[in-house]
């Protein structure tokens, strides 16, 4: 379908419908990074047991990515290299904590299922890194 025929079809500029996505991806990443400095104790013990080096430094280290990268979404500042940075840090801590190719049973399938759902998160990080802002 061609963006015209959307824009018609829906009455509205999508470039409104781009800018809610970005904010709720950004402010998702707020969120998660204020919870991980919350609980900074349990995450750092989850990195503990998978075997990351200085697991609390590497917690907050991650805590901080995801606040300031999340709020440069929301702010609409720097948008396509915080996405892109964004998408690389989704990368490295999917493979660092969801190593589901190491799991078996029950944890390989939540490890699995967290790894797709981290994908879904990848592309749509590529698609705010490659938008026109």
């Amino acid at each position: 379908m061609r963006r015209e025929f959307l824009q018609e079809w829906m009455g509205m500029d999508l470039s409104l419908l781009a800018v809610i996505g970005r904010l709720l991806v950004g402010a998702t990443f707020v969120f998660s990074g204020i919870r991980i400095v919350l609980a900074r104790q349990a995450v750092a013990g989850l990195l503990t047991a998978k075997g990351v080096p200085a697991p609390l430094f590497v917690t907050l280290s991650g805590a901080v990515i995801e606040i300031v990268l999340g709020a440069c979404l929301v702010l609409g500042l720097m948008v396509p290299l915080a996405a892109f940075l964004l998408a690389i840090f989704v990368v490295a801590a999917t493979i660092m904590v969801h190593d589901f190719w190491r799991q078996q049973g029950m944890g390989r399938m939540q490890d699995e299922n967290t790894a797709i759902s981290n994908a879904l998160i990848v592309g749509g990080l590529l698609v705010i890194s490659g938008y026109p802002w």
